[in-house]
């Protein structure tokens, strides 16, 4: 019953894809590697992620259940794409297309496809053996274990398509997202710290930051980046480390000046 599902849910896959590329004339693979966008992070990555295999994206701290800053990522990413990008999911899907948009991922290039929990790695080992796609995103809060992993990454490399698999956990400690996997590539991405420990406050100067950690890399090696986050096209950039000179002020002290509040005068 759970394979029938699975080719139901492909048929319908295959003719949205084809409607996207119809109406948009596009492309699916424009690109040895999926650039993401920070020419340092690039670089490490000897031009960017690979193609044709699967890569973890998990939250950091708060961000682990809620999973906004990975999809950020992920968006960034594919927003360098072309093409109809499938989104599996369980539940409710709470993506923000304004946001998405934002990181230059346009919400009419997706295609949702909703899934059972016993049943979204199943769908996307299958449809990650269709072509056409620009890349699949799993967004579940499901164990993963290395059978399941490899499974995935062999149904991707055998196709050529790019798999993210977003993964979530109702707790910030779960450790279950650490284990091992046969995946090629795993990062971990949320909030950076203020500088100093400082509190935010309302009127910080200066774009949001994101803390990006490669936890992962086969055949390569880790690394760690604090990122600007910037609307399309500009996209990323990596903050320069500090040399030898302190941090800059974090808020900005009213003018002395200024009359206390309830002294105001017309």
């Amino acid at each position: 019953m759970a394979r029938t599902k699975n080719n139901d849910t492909v048929a319908v896959l295959r003719a949205q894809i084809l409607r996207i590329e119809r109406r948009a004339g596009v492309l699916a693979h424009d690109a040895a590697r999926l650039a993401c966008g920070a020419t340092k992070i690039d670089t490490h990555l000897s031009g960017g992620l690979e193609r044709g295999t699967t890569h973890e994206v998990i939250g950091r701290g708060a961000d682990t259940p809620l999973g906004y800053y990975p999809t950020r990522w992920i968006a960034t990413i594919l927003s360098r794409t072309t093409g109809p990008v499938a989104w599996i999911h369980t539940g409710c899907l709470d993506l923000l297309g304004e946001g998405l948009s934002q990181a230059g991922l346009s919400p009419d290039r997706l295609i949702f496809l909703p899934a059972a929990p016993d049943r979204i790695l199943g769908l996307s080992e299958d449809v990650l053996r269709e072509t056409g796609l620009a890349a699949v995103v799993t967004d579940f809060d499901q164990p993963l274990g290395l059978t399941a992993s490899r499974r995935l990454r062999l149904a991707a490399e055998g196709s050529g398509q790019t798999a993210f698999l977003l993964r979530r956990a109702s707790r910030m400690d779960d450790t279950a997202l650490l284990h091992p996997t046969a995946s090629s590539t795993r990062w971990r991405v949320g909030p950076a710290p203020f500088p100093g420990g400082t509190a935010p406050v309302a009127f910080r100067p200066g774009r949001p930051r994101m803390h990006v950690e490669l936890l992962r890399h086969r055949g390569g090696r880790a690394g760690e980046w604090i990122v600007e986050t910037e609307h399309a096209p500009d996209h990323l950039a990596v903050v320069s480390s500090l040399a030898d000179r302190p941090v800059a002020p974090t808020w900005i002290a009213p003018p002395a000046s200024l009359p206390a509040a309830g002294d105001a005068r017309p």
